[in-house]
């Protein structure tokens, strides 16, 4: 193997790490000889795949821990289901307590339809209830979470929201977009420990999954970015939790953060402080992402803005002013599009902007995207193919379906692609998000593939969530590849996801070891590295 070689694909069996760094790669016994006492540590991973870490590009680490402890109503097939489901969960939660719970997915219901408001306040026997969206985008409330909301069944829909009505216009209980905010303020406020312990069980979870570094957006469940960045400290400093986090930055947040920043010695090596996050549009499940013609299931309607144009361009240039790059959620073409112009017209900045989904775009916006050269990063979602298709391509129509999820499109044209879960809307499994961005399919499903052209190779599937998501960030000169001298991250798997046999293979790998900053940070109780110590 050439120790030089950027890929870090390559094959060896042995690398040499001293003081959380990469000292060579090649054969154990030759490493032992050559360098005996000289390096702390040798692991012998005896023929397994060894991959520079996996880097999760955009992610929820607070609320992939919250999710553990609410109602998860992931893969629910009905509304009688979802309705059993919180009868079940809220006999068992206190009468005074909020049934809180997330994960449904109406386009996987067999019966299209959700449940009425008085079907909900049944279910949930008095309690407040929240239910979130798969998307996060839209919610079910019942009457009693209304009322914690200080909102009654005629209140007005706000400017960047609104709310689902009966046919007297009264609220039938769902809930979409920023309409959400005075509900999702309403459950009592969680302690920074139990936020502490939250974001603990996110960070392990991570690792089990091979992940060594996260780029993360933790400011809205934890209420400051004060508080997300003390946590964090606390968590890898004192507690000795081995993950790299990327912290992107709520908008609103910006002053804050260059505050804590310039006052506490937060930021190193574990904890950096990311672009400003923003939203442009919300997205397709829930008919809210922005397009620039009407929804091909919907007629007249294509979807919302979050901002007014003007309102946009002001806050992605006041990101740029104070130092920050722009991470803008965009998912339909129309969010695209303004989201890039206000790019375009803000001042130059150090950070780079991140264009976040970019879900369904047009092939006019290519070469907008191509203009922008080494400035931005598209992080992407493959597992979104699994999720959002078949339906998508009837929400979109087979005229924009093309463009839909276009990862190869836009690598061929040289922009800069990151691969991420946007865990929990989906699983905090990099595997799966390889696999899908190679096949387009279910995994181990002989079909159908969502847009066989826009796959990527195996390889290329993998640097998605390697050296393609340090770029993002703006660390690709310290992590995302093997070389001499750089961080030991590396994520050890039982087979080969790189050059496998059949592409399902990807799926039967195991995460043996996950190491970071030289560090076995987890461990496979099956693994069978062996450690030697200088």
């Amino acid at each position: 193997m050439d120790p030089q070689g950027r890929t870090g694909f390559d094959r060896f069996n042995a690398l040499a790490i001293d003081n959380g760094k990469i000292v060579a790669v090649g054969d154990a016994a030759d490493l032992r000889l050559q360098l005996g006492a000289m390096a702390d540590r040798i692991v012998d991973v005896e023929g397994a795949t060894v991959i520079p870490g996996l880097i999760d590009s955009h992610l929820h680490v607070a609320a992939l821990g919250e999710h553990t402890a609410e109602l998860d109503l992931t893969g629910v097939a009905s509304r009688d289901e979802l309705l059993a489901r919180v009868r079940d969960f809220s006999s068992r939660t206190p009468v005074d307590s909020w049934v809180i719970g997330g994960g449904w997915d109406d386009n996987r219901f067999a019966v299209k339809g959700l449940p009425t408001l008085a079907e909900l306040d049944e279910a949930a026997g008095g309690r407040p209830l929240l239910l979130t969206r798969v998307c996060h985008h839209a919610y079910l409330v019942n009457q009693a979470a209304l009322r914690a909301a200080q909102l009654t069944l005629e209140s007005p829909d706000p400017d960047d929201g609104y709310y689902g009505r009966d046919d007297d216009g009264r609220l039938n209980g769902q809930v979409f977009e920023n309409a959400s905010r005075p509900i999702l303020k309403a459950p009592p406020e969680k302690s920074r420990d139990a936020w502490k312990r939250l974001v603990r069980v996110g960070m392990e979870t991570a690792l089990k999954q091979g992940i060594t570094g996260v780029h993360t957006d933790d400011v809205r469940s934890l209420g400051s970015f004060d508080a997300v960045a003390s946590v964090y400290h606390t968590l890898i400093h004192d507690e000795g939790i081995r993950l790299r986090v990327h912290e992107l930055v709520n908008w609103a947040s910006m002053d804050e953060a260059l505050a804590v920043l310039s006052q506490y010695p937060f930021e190193d090596e574990w904890f950096t402080r990311g672009a400003a996050k923003l939203f442009s549009d919300g997205a397709l499940g829930s008919r809210t992402a922005w397009f620039s013609e009407p929804y091909s299931d919907q007629s007249g309607w294509s979807g919302s803005a979050m901002y007014a144009p003007q309102e946009l361009m002001e806050r992605v240039r006041a990101a740029h002013e104070k130092g920050f790059g722009a991470a803008v959620h965009a998912i339909g073409d129309a969010a695209v599009d303004l989201t890039l112009r206000a790019m375009a017209a803000a001042p130059r900045v150090a950070q780079r902007d991140r264009l976040i989904h970019a879900e369904v775009i047009r092939p006019d916006l290519i070469p907008v995207m191509q203009a922008f050269g080494d400035r931005l990063a598209v992080d992407v979602q493959p597992r979104f193919t699994v999720s959002d298709f078949p339906w998508l391509a009837d929400r979109v129509g087979p005229h924009r379906v093309d463009f839909a999820c276009a990862w190869r499109m836009m690598q061929e044209a040289g922009i800069h692609i990151a691969g991420g879960s946007d865990a929990p809307i989906e699983p905090v499994a990099p595997l799966l998000g390889i696999h899908a961005a190679h096949t387009r399919r279910r995994p181990f499903s002989d079909g159908p593939v969502y847009g066989a052209k826009e796959c990527l190779s195996a390889r290329d599937a993998v640097m998605l969530f390697t050296s393609k998501a340090a770029y993002a960030a703006g660390q690709e000169g310290q992590y995302g590849t093997i070389e001499v001298s750089r961080p030991a991250d590396l994520t050890i798997l039982s087979q080969d996801i790189v050059n496998p046999a059949h592409p399902d293979d990807m799926l039967k790998a195991e995460v043996l070891y996950t190491v970071v900053g030289g560090e076995i940070a987890y461990a496979h109780p099956g693994g069978i590295a062996k450690e030697s110590v200088g």
